[in-house]
């Protein structure tokens, strides 16, 4: 591509605000590869995205760099390696509400958590959609933190199984 002049501002982007869903699902229903919009309409999935506080859902995959030192090189090269994804403790209000994080993960065990970004928290949904498939096991809830100022929450560990690529919906 011919070198050109990048528009002020960068390229175009995305609010977070309103623009991710998380659905959790008990088990493990959903395919990793070939996730279903009609599964995330059923009886099973429920939508639990503003359940969470501020930094309690925190998906991460850092990769290893290994050094590799050569005998005179003034310069140490790096490669990469293994990649460690993690979901930090979760951390949701506490609500005795059907829906809510609190009542669908209070068994704990194993969970499957499909993210979807970019796309109006209000659109349900549909094929094409791309989603990530995250599967995990939970441990119990515990009582969040208390300051006096704001919700009751609950925290909750994470164990990490397997985190999905980026993947279209199916129907």
């Amino acid at each position: 591509m011919a070198d050109v002049a990048e528009a002020f501002g960068g390229p175009p982007a995305v609010d977070q605000s309103g623009n991710l869903t998380i659905w959790a699902i008990p088990g493990r229903t959903i395919s990793q590869t070939a996730p279903s919009a009609a599964l995330l309409g059923g009886a099973t999935a429920f939508r639990v995205t503003y359940s969470f506080l501020t930094g309690g859902w925190a998906l991460t995959a850092p990769q290893e760099k290994p050094t590799d030192e050569r005998l005179t090189s003034p310069q140490v090269r790096e490669s990469l390696g293994k990649v460690t994804p993690a979901l930090a403790d979760l951390n949701y209000v506490d609500s005795t509400d059907a829906g809510s994080a609190a009542v669908v993960l209070a068994a704990g065990g194993a969970f499957q958590f499909i993210e979807r970004r970019n796309v109006p928290q209000t659109t349900l949904a549909a094929a094409a959609q791309k989603v990530r498939v995250i599967n995990v096991n939970l441990g119990k809830q515990a009582p969040g933190p208390t300051d006096g100022t704001g919700k009751f929450s609950l925290t909750q560990a994470v164990a990490m199984e397997s985190l999905g690529d980026l993947v279209a919906l199916g129907a």
